[in-house]
């Protein structure tokens, strides 16, 4: 982690707590953007020092663009965690070969990763094997009080297929750190209340160093150092139940999801004075209040999902940045947010933005 900018304002920088400059902050950037360039800047000077980028790694012109990429974001210091992908990752072709010899779904798995290791581990260390893979299709057994919280829910064709797909990559990854003597570290993550996928996938004899989890809280909900729904303790307390560091790496609000189908309501407008956005800004200041102060689990890091919007996705999935623009020019009040709690740098607008609303490390 690099040192911590001096604010503008030294009130806020003492506003602070040493709680949440002990993490560390990122965001999601995808393949790095138009300008890989501007977007290191601008993070940097927030004081945003992680990104999490996908690797598409056998395929050699995305390999060439994610090295550009992270190596611009290295040289601002800006490390990354790569999400490493195979043929049978979600959508890809053998996805949903379930039938097939698992020795052999294991070592193919296994063949696809070890290249993609090879090939960045100067730039990488941190390597998540495939993106939300509790919801790939046909993971679950059926059943209506089938919640995913126990291992014998997921004991089912899709599922196993994985296994196998994960201790191959798992296996690359432990091997390139074997002959490289580097310290990679494997991601294994998870979503919803889906311990049960973990600890499956533990008993598959699947080797992972960190724990990765996707949250998007809406401000009505308890926090996630208590919030029963997820069982005792809140998604804290159950993660922490596997012994690992955490990486929260797609964290934004819940309120992104209003009026956007499955979600009927008021629309969130993602736009300063809207009801439905501002409680979502509200309601990130109260979670990660929570979370900088909370000592259920050892949370290695909090990445906010996404760098900047996508309008050419359909709501809400056009609407999660932490800028409206790619040219980084056109921050939003939850970019100010992970950047106030990252002790990063703040204009005096930028900072009375925040004031206004109550928002900060040390609000009430």
């Amino acid at each position: 982690m690099i040192a911590c900018r001096t604010f503008p304002s030294v009130l806020l920088a003492l506003l602070v707590t040493s709680t949440a400059n002990a993490l560390t902050w990122g965001v999601n950037v995808h393949d790095g953007g138009p300008e890989p360039a501007v977007l290191a800047k601008a993070l940097a000077d927030r004081h945003l020092t992680v990104v999490r980028t996908d690797l598409w790694g056998n395929d050699q012109a995305y390999l060439a663009r994610f090295r550009r990429a992270v190596t611009v974001f290295k040289e601002q210091g800006i490390a990354a965690q790569a999400v490493l992908f195979t043929s049978f990752s979600g959508g890809q072709p053998r996805s949903r070969d379930y039938t097939a010899d698992l020795a052999e779904v294991e070592q193919t798995a296994y063949t696809q990763t070890l290249g993609q290791v090879e090939a960045t581990r100067d730039l990488i260390r941190d390597y998540e094997l495939q993106n939300e893979i509790p919801l790939y299709p046909d993971m679950l057994v059926k059943g209506e009080k089938v919640y995913g919280q126990e291992i014998a829910d997921w004991d089912t064709p899709a599922c196993r297929l994985q296994a196998a797909v994960l201790r191959g990559m798992s296996r690359a990854v432990a091997e390139v750190r074997r002959t490289s003597g580097q310290p990679l570290r494997v991601i294994l993550g998870t979503v919803n209340r889906y311990w049960g996928f973990l600890a499956f996938m533990r008993q598959q004899r699947v080797e992972f160093d960190v724990v990765g989890y996707h949250i998007y809280p809406w401000e009505k909900h308890a926090t996630l150092d208590v919030d029963p729904w997820f069982g005792p303790g809140g998604p804290l307390g159950q993660l922490a139940r596997f012994g690992k560091p955490v990486t929260l790496n797609e964290f934004n609000a819940g309120e992104i999801y209003a009026g956007s189908p499955g979600h009927p309501g008021p629309n969130y407008e993602n736009k300063l004075d809207d009801p439905q956005t501002e409680l979502g800004y509200k309601g990130v200041h109260k979670h990660l209040q929570a979370l900088v102060k909370q000592t259920a689990v050892n949370l290695d890091s909090i990445l906010f999902y996404e760098a900047f919007d996508e309008p050419r996705k359909a709501p809400p999935e056009n609407r999660f940045g932490l800028f409206y623009d790619t040219a980084c020019a056109q921050p939003k009040i939850t970019l100010l947010l992970a950047a106030a709690f990252a002790g990063g740098r703040l204009e005096p607008g930028e900072q009375e933005l925040l004031r206004a609303r109550g928002l900060g490390p040390a609000a009430k």
